[in-house]
């Protein structure tokens, strides 16, 4: 009987231990949607959070930087495992190599995320211009959630490296922006308004490369091959 109740009371302190670690890290996205990750403090997500133990943060994570990387994965756990259900929809379909379906799988997840309530989406877009500094990014977080590698790179294989390279940049920073606008006005993406949005940014991604473009990059490549 008393190693039951030793082992019942450390489930109890581990199922409250995973209830404050959840608590703190919706409340510091929620903080950080709106101010920036360098805007909020760990005494202002302790306070919000309703805790009265001024260490609880360090507790749990370490650091505020602890913090950033342990909300990242807990949320991306989610993401990842809807965008792989999507993926293997569109093989099933035949999609998979179409890149109206690449956009929908990099977007589907993220427009669920904000329907469910969530600031993560607003969150990623204001850490996105810090999103260099490896104490915040995972790198397997980077590797686990590349959708645009899994389809697009061989859609666009005519494209040189640095020009789709370029163009996932732009549609990541883009789409976060964009959807992360909605989810902190609280205003409804319509089906209409974002299925235009998707539109924009596959013809964003699949744009042919002007020829002025062109020779611009054969300029700079020329230019970094005399210097190095």
């Amino acid at each position: 009987m008393a190693v039951d109740e030793k082992t019942a009371g450390r489930r109890r302190r581990h199922t409250t231990g995973e209830a404050t670690r959840e608590l703190l890290m919706t409340t510091a996205e929620r903080l950080f949607a709106v101010r920036g990750v360098e805007g909020v403090t760990l005494r202002e997500i302790q306070v919000e959070a309703g805790q009265s133990n001024s260490s609880v943060i360090t507790y749990h994570f370490g650091s505020k930087a602890g913090l950033v990387r342990d909300l990242i994965a807990f949320r991306y756990r989610t993401i990842d495992e809807r965008r792989a259900v999507l993926l293997e929809e569109a093989r099933a379909d035949g999609v998979s190599d179409d890149p109206l379906a690449a956009v929908w799988l990099v977007v589907r997840p993220l427009v669920e995320s904000i329907e469910a309530g969530e600031m993560f989406v607003p969150f990623l877009a204001r850490l996105a211009p810090a999103s260099a500094n490896a104490e915040y990014w995972p790198r397997q977080i980077e590797e686990a959630t590349d959708v645009l590698q899994e389809l697009v790179p061989g859609l666009l294989g005519d494209l040189p490296d640095r020009v789709r390279r370029g163009r996932e940049v732009q549609l990541y920073n883009s789409v976060l922006n964009l959807l992360g606008d909605h989810a902190r006005s609280r205003h409804r993406i319509s089906d209409a308004m974002l299925n235009n949005y998707i539109d924009g940014w596959v013809g964003m991604l699949t744009a042919p490369v002007s020829p002025v473009t062109s020779d611009l990059m054969e300029e700079e490549a020329g230019a970094r091959n005399r210097r190095g």
